[in-house]
């Protein structure tokens, strides 16, 4: 890669303001660039330098750069957001279409489109190993889902030579600083039970057979500012393999570290659930020491209580 900053869109959100501290602790110079930054992202991200505002009216006034990680997105439904499933759709390509445009004119050698395991539906076909991997064919049509999937075949379309592309599918994802924002209107499965046990007692496991992969942010961050560097030999990969835990066992370990906490079960028929995630390829992602979910919690949950 060639040297320079790397612009990382959407860093004001949760998974990206974590990658580009990653990517600054790797030593890289780094652009976040968001719509917005609250003032504890901001805080975190000191020492970075910041760029407020729409994406498409700030691009141009960016300098060259070495690399892009295309994070920015609008997840939040178009029925929350009030708007048409076309307009939600209009809004993710036009995001991603202009930056790609820029990174071309501004000379940047690799491009990360920032993807999701949302393009899968539950039964879409696993591998003989019970997890969805890069070979099982994604049918998921929600206009998220659809965004995504289609902004991974944009992304690989628009590679050439000195210009390399990769879409990476990131999973199930829990961590500090998690917070609900306009463009993303709720908290992971771990982030609610939490909530849940602090504020009620009482967690509701909505799918006690459901089984879920769960990356440590700061881990998976980490992982990626690797990935960076790695040889790309696929236009999409998965985020590894990330430890794997069932819904009713999560909220067991989140009930015994916030005591008088009752776990109950929602009433059948329970919603199906994907597969866990794994990856078919050797990259920088494979070998990732992950946090277990135990050590993960006790970080997490006198964080998360902390006034």
């Amino acid at each position: 890669m060639t040297t320079g900053p790397i612009l990382v869109t959407g860093a004001g959100g949760f998974v990206c303001s974590e990658l580009a501290l990653a990517l600054h602790r790797a030593g890289r110079e780094v652009v976040a660039l968001d719509r917005a930054f609250d003032a504890a992202t901001s805080d975190r991200l000191n020492g970075i330098r910041r760029v407020e505002g729409e994406l498409a009216q700030v691009l141009d006034a960016l300098g060259p750069c070495a690399a892009v990680v295309h994070g920015a997105a609008i997840t939040a439904s178009p029925e929350r957001l009030g708007i048409t499933r076309a307009a939600h759709i209009r809004r993710n390509m036009d995001l991603l279409t202009a930056t790609l445009e820029f990174s071309q004119s501004a000379r940047a050698s690799r491009f990360l489109f920032v993807s999701s395991m949302g393009v899968f539906e539950p039964d879409d076909t696993p591998t003989p190993g019970g997890c969805v991997t890069e070979a099982t064919r994604p049918t998921a049509d929600c206009t998220y889902c659809a965004a995504k999937h289609a902004g991974e075949l944009l992304t690989a379309s628009a590679a050439m030579p000195g210009f390399e592309t990769l879409s990476l599918r990131l999973g199930n994802i829990f961590g500090p600083h998690e917070a609900v924002r306009e463009s993303r209107q709720h908290l992971c499965v771990v982030a609610r039970m939490v909530a849940e046990a602090r504020a009620s007692g009482i967690i509701t496991v909505q799918t006690p057979d459901a089984r879920r992969e769960w990356a440590w942010l700061p881990d998976l961050a980490d992982a990626i500012a690797r990935l960076m560097t790695d040889h790309w030999a696929q236009p999409v990969l998965h985020a590894g393999a990330p430890p794997v835990m069932g819904d009713l066992d999560l909220a067991r370990a989140v009930a015994a570290r916030v005591p008088g906490t009752t776990i109950r079960l929602a009433s059948p028929p329970h919603a199906a659930i994907r597969p866990p995630m794994s990856s078919g390829f050797e990259t920088a992602l494979t070998h990732t020491a992950w946090t277990v979910m135990d050590d993960a919690l006790d970080h997490l949950i006198p964080l998360e209580a902390a006034p």
